[in-house]
């Protein structure tokens, strides 16, 4: 038995940041990039820490199929990440998203990747 958190306890907790995400871009400015590329970062940096989290998890498991649905949670997170990060680029589309929806895909390739190779 492990001494981890539940795969139900992750998808908490990416439902709760993406959730603080939207609170608090709901009042960003229209005009200015700066508050966006924070907002960005912080998604960015809560999802990374997410993954850090969730891989820590995944060593301690004894069942791949436990891993293999750690891994799948955290590729569900990814994707939500970049629809919010999408969404926003709608609103600020001449800020340059570019660099955090590209690195969110990655992480998500690579949590999918860890996924298969673990069903």
């Amino acid at each position: 038995m492990s001494e981890c958190l539940e795969i139900n306890d992750f998808q908490v907790l990416g439902e709760s940041f993406l959730n603080e995400f939207d609170r608090r871009v709901a009042s960003l400015p229209q005009d200015l990039c700066a508050p966006f590329h924070r907002e960005a970062r912080q998604l960015e940096t809560e999802l990374f820490s997410l993954y850090r989290t969730v891989a820590l998890c995944a060593k301690k498991q004894e069942s791949l199929e436990t891993v293999s649905q750690l891994w799948g949670s955290m590729v569900g997170t990814c994707d939500a990440s970049v629809k919010r990060l999408g969404e926003l680029v709608k609103q600020h589309p001449y800020c340059g998203a570019e660099i955090y929806s590209d690195t969110m895909l990655d992480l998500r390739n690579k949590c999918y990747r860890l996924q298969t190779m673990h069903s």
